[in-house]
């Protein structure tokens, strides 16, 4: 059986283009959601983990290449796959039910699966899509290869975990698939996508010749705006300091790297297991330089000392308001006085990179210019600021739905891309949260330029 699957792009070619161009001195500056070019790992992790099992498969990562839904057509000419499985965000769901549409009508033998966030927090309305033959609900690898077995006549569909689907003209719904065993998942497949271009992006970005690697899985914490928990469950797991610091050691060697940035929401979230990672580099003399997620109320001075040692050379904090009304509906569970505090413990030792939104339910201009001053204080290395999107399965989202503000299955997700603010959401005018947006944005890049050069200087 031949598997192929496929990443859409934000945007096509020629639009994501020009945005990338148009808003590179802000990529620059740290803004991660004006041009978002990020690795496909999770289809990298399904390619590996099919690959093991001696299935064909082939990766088309139309946002790396830039790639256009012309080209995808001619591309797809040529191709006789019998499983076609597209990834899907909520921003990119419009551009997965294009693609699906073009894989219908070039190769109408082979069936459609969707999978990633959207499909699995609205699988009904994934599935109202007559395009769509599948949806896998949650952690892909063990129910994609369930569904290939079973279209290969070696089992049912109704065994699949995670799988939805119509039978007899109902759609069937089940429980989001989860993987227990974070350590019996292959290391990501690199290889299928053009990972040059990523780490290219990455020295735009981080000034350093880098990657993205996912480790663990899950997330204990309730924050309003976030729908990660939805998706992945609250219990975290992750992989031994052993398999990780081989992957690590692997991937440094073949695209000769000098760092890594860890993309997942949480990295420390168990001490021992940081510990254990962080004496297995030094142990192995890995010699790498590393950047992680973490939460204010995570943070430990020993900790950070210890990690320093290891190589890791910044930290990233998801701060989002110096308001702390806003924290406070954000269920971010801390306090303005605690992320000062927190951020100089940090700042000592390594970078420190803020994530920032405005235009968040119940925020005035006041708050807007708290955060904007809270941020200035602190004398973070970079920031990135978005604009807040109501995410499907989040909790401020589902309140949305309830109030009528956000219709459920007619909501404009191709808007959906942090930069741009809703009538309705927010009690500041659009026009407005765009104007404010943009000085913050322009402010936090001039900056930013200001310190590279005196660095270059010096």
């Amino acid at each position: 059986m031949k598997i192929l699957l496929i990443n859409p792009a934000f945007y096509d070619t020629s639009e994501f283009k020009n945005r990338y161009d148009d808003y590179l001195d802000w990529v620059k500056g740290g803004n991660l959601y004006v041009a978002p070019f990020e690795p496909p790992l999770g289809l990298a992790y399904l390619s590996a983990y099919l690959k093991q099992r001696d299935e064909s498969v082939e990766l088309i990562d139309m946002q790396g290449s830039m790639m256009d839904s012309v080209e995808l057509e001619k591309l797809l000419e040529d191709t006789d796959a019998d499983l076609v499985g597209i990834s899907s965000m909520t921003p990119t769901f419009p551009a997965a039910l294009k693609v699906a549409r073009i894989v219908k009508e070039k190769i109408p033998q082979a069936k459609i699966l969707l999978g990633g966030v959207h499909p699995t927090l609205d699988p009904e309305g994934s599935l109202s899509h007559k395009e769509v033959d599948f949806v896998i609900r949650g952690e892909g690898e063990e129910a994609i290869y369930g569904l290939v077995k079973a279209l290969k006549g070696e089992g049912s569909f109704d065994q699949v975990k995670g799988l939805c689907y119509r039978e007899n003209q109902r759609i069937i719904i089940k429980d989001k698939a989860v993987v227990l065993d974070s350590n019996s998942i292959p290391p990501a497949d690199y290889d299928a996508f053009p990972a040059e271009k990523y780490i290219r992006h990455n020295e735009y970005l981080r000034g350093i010749r880098g990657i993205s690697m996912l480790i663990s899985r899950g997330c204990p914490f309730d924050c309003t705006f976030c729908a990660v928990h939805e998706t992945m469950g609250k219990k975290w797991r992750v992989k031994t300091p052993e398999l990780l610091v081989n992957e690590i050691i692997g991937l440094k060697e073949k695209y000769q790297l000098e760092g890594i940035w860890f993309k997942d929401s949480i990295f420390n979230m168990n001490k021992k297991w940081v510990e254990e990672f962080c004496n297995l580099l030094l142990e192995k003399k890995v010699d790498i330089a590393w950047q992680a997620n973490t939460r204010i109320d995570l943070v430990d001075e020993e900790q950070i000392k210890l990690m320093k040692k290891a190589g890791l050379t910044q930290l990233d904090f998801g701060i989002e308001s110096g308001s702390n009304q806003i924290l406070e509906k954000l269920h971010k569970h801390i306090k303005v006085d605690e992320i000062k505090e927190k951020i100089d413990i940090a700042h000592k030792y390594v970078k420190v990179f803020g994530f920032f939104m405005i235009g968040i339910p119940g925020e005035t201009e006041e708050d807007i210019f708290k955060t904007f001053e809270l941020a200035k204080s602190l004398k973070l290395d970079t920031s990135s600021w978005s604009i807040y999107s109501p995410l499907p399965g989040s909790t401020l989202y589902n309140e949305f739905v309830e109030k009528g503000i956000v219709k459920k299955l007619n909501f404009e997700f191709e808007e959906i891309h942090f930069t741009k603010a809703y009538e309705g959401i927010c009690d500041i005018p659009s026009q407005r949260i765009q104007e404010l947006y943009k000085e913050i944005n322009e402010y936090f890049y001039l900056k930013t330029t200001e310190v590279k050069e005196l660095e270059a200087a010096n």
